[in-house]
């Protein structure tokens, strides 16, 4: 690495933090205030300072901002950087001393993928940590408000597992009922198996992952009835007869969907990884053309990025006699028509009706990757 390469990235490294914090602080800023009530209030019930509930509220949404402007911040800290070399002639002194455009903008294109890749990296390692945070809306800051519970299939049991609403602040789901119309479960137990309340167990100390059912209603004899294990010998359903850690009245599936899983709506699949939204689809009983749009635009998100940045460079190299204001604004044009374009042919894959969802997805990356490159090639040939 050259210091021109050190000069360059030191350039757009300031750049990118400085339109990420003026981007996501506009943003923060805008939702504080519109909800600094909610703020005051739970700082007030848990007897903490409001900017330590503002920071802990508001730090996984970080995450959230940059991987969703990526490319976009991609792009102005591209932008940035060749404005400031040609206002202050620098890239005229490059070219003077025989360095060519496509030495000058390699640094800063291997830049904008690291930002790119970065994004993809936090997208499916660190955002799905903190799901149930960043579903939390300020009047919720307690996570005690009730969500949607999306029907799931579980599979060992062979059952559609039901509930009233889940609190993800217990892992818990109010009122679950499992039911079952076929298979072992159905001959031991009946078609329904009803409770009170249910609670996820992650795998630990030799138990299995699954649910545990409390107060459980519907088999009234569960206690009398022995559990139940697959052909492998991997249990389906433990009850207390058998099984010295359940109590009276309780009984446990044996699954390995996870809680996240259960969840209604679609504000899940903004932060879920996408291994769960591959294994929601699995379970899906309907045709999930939704969640293959979504899936298929994970894998090409980064190339989606990719474009985005290719689109642009051809309006920074070649329009050297505009403002900067004009060749941003042109960026941008360009950009939201990009984008426009993906959107729209993913709400048309979502609905299955003409094309396929892999075909809405790939189609904008077949059709404009290869332009924009081929565009960005010759922008930095002449």
């Amino acid at each position: 690495m050259t210091k021109i390469d050190r000069y360059l990235l030191f350039l757009y490294l300031r750049a990118f933090c400085i339109s990420f914090a003026s981007l996501s602080g506009l943003l923060i800023v805008v939702l504080l205030f519109t909800n600094l009530d909610e703020f005051q209030r739970f700082a007030e019930q848990k007897d903490q300072h409001l900017f330590q509930v503002v920071v802990e509220y508001y730090a996984p949404h970080l995450l959230t901002f940059y991987e969703r402007l990526s490319g976009l911040l991609a792009l102005l800290a591209f932008l940035f950087v060749v404005a400031w070399l040609k206002k202050t002639h620098e890239f005229t002194a490059m070219q003077a001393a025989g360095i060519t455009k496509r030495r000058v903008i390699r640094p800063l294109l291997t830049a904008s993928a690291v930002v790119i890749l970065g994004a993809a990296a936090m997208r499916e390692c660190a955002i799905p940590i903190y799901q149930d945070q960043l579903d939390r809306l300020p009047q919720d800051l307690t996570g005690e408000l009730p969500r949607r519970m999306k029907p799931t299939v579980i599979a060992e049991a062979e059952g559609l597992l039901q509930g009233r609403h889940l609190l993800p602040a217990h892992f818990q789901i109010v009122a679950p009922w499992l039911l079952t119309q076929s298979g072992i479960l159905a001959r031991n137990f009946g078609s329904i198996i009803k409770a009170e309340n249910g609670y996820f167990r992650p795998r630990e100390d030799g138990k299995p992952a699954g649910y545990i059912f409390i107060n459980v209603a519907e088999p009234l004899t569960i206690d009398e009835k022995n559990s139940v294990y697959g052909v492998n010998g991997k249990p389906i359903l433990l009850t207390s007869k058998d099984t010295d850690w359940l109590q009276p009245g309780e009984c446990f599936i044996a699954s390995n969907v996870q809680y996240e899983l259960l969840r209604g709506g679609s504000s899940w699949k903004q932060y879920a990884s996408t291994g769960e939204l591959v294994q929601r689809l699995h379970g899906e009983t309907l045709s999930g053309n939704d969640l293959r749009v979504l899936i298929h635009g994970r894998f090409l998100r980064p190339l989606t990025d990719w474009t985005i940045i290719l689109l642009g460079v051809p309006i920074l190299l070649t329009r050297p006699d505009r403002h900067v204001f004009w060749v941003a604004g042109a960026c941008l044009l360009l950009v939201s028509g990009f984008s426009a374009v993906v959107m729209a042919l993913n709400a048309l894959g979502a609905t299955g009706t003409y094309l396929s969802p892999t075909i809405c997805v790939w189609l904008p990356v077949l059709l404009f990757l290869p332009w924009a490159w081929a565009r960005s090639n010759l922008a930095m040939e002449s």
